[in-house]
């Protein structure tokens, strides 16, 4: 299983809780990879570049891999999974004090305004938004409203500002909680089966053969 953590702008592997994360999950047992990203504010994004890094560092996403994305980190691993192959679906991705949208024109095409969300909600097979009341660069309102686009589980903490310090046990212990934690079902598995219903079928197909359609 990888953990794959996403630094956000004017940021790295080095720098906020992401040290310190990977350190902890490793010494789990968890592969962590931390890519190194061009993110830097007062440049242009531009986004095939990034994703091509993402591509290059981390390559395909496979069924157990999960994704901790800080700030308009979180935006940038959305977007790789829209544009990266993928034949298998990624276990989770964890949001950390992102941000729902911004003004600046420049980095508009990182929000959810250019993805489709009936798509974006199977990138994934569950979505983690955590997000600190007390944050004073992204207001709490964009992890309430990010949520809701995603139908995530909202994680609220009351005084962890933007997730700026070293170390967040709560983080490790959401990860390794999702982690260790089986997926409860598999995609349609919450669906009716109409077939249950005999008398259903048999007015479809009253014979014991095949439907018409099929013979």
């Amino acid at each position: 299983m990888r953990i794959i953590l996403v630094h956000g702008f004017n940021a790295s592997p080095e720098m906020n809780f992401h040290p310190w994360l990977a350190r902890e999950l490793r010494a789990k047992g968890y592969e962590v990879v931390a890519p190194t990203l061009p993110l830097k504010s007062g440049e242009e994004l531009d986004l095939p570049v990034v994703i091509e890094e993402m591509r290059r560092q981390v390559g395909y996403l496979g069924p157990e891999d999960i994704l901790v994305g800080h700030s308009l980190g979180a935006l940038i691993a959305l977007q790789y999974m829209e544009a990266t192959e993928m034949t298998e679906t990624p276990r989770a991705v964890i949001m950390v004090a992102a941000p729902f949208k911004v003004a600046k024109p420049e980095l508009r095409r990182l929000f959810l305004v250019d993805l489709d969300a009936d798509v974006a909600i199977w990138k994934a097979k569950e979505f983690f938004v955590v997000h600190s009341k007390d944050d004073a660069l992204v207001p709490f309102e964009h992890g309430q409203k990010l949520a809701a686009f995603l139908k995530a589980k909202l994680v609220e903490t009351e005084t962890d500002g933007h997730f700026m310090d070293a170390e967040y046990p709560a983080l490790l212990e959401l990860v390794d909680s999702v982690a260790s934690t089986p997926f409860p079902y598999a995609p349609g598995m919450a669906l009716a089966n109409d077939y249950e219903n005999k008398a259903w079928a048999d007015r479809i197909a009253p014979s014991s053969g095949k439907p018409d359609w099929m013979t």
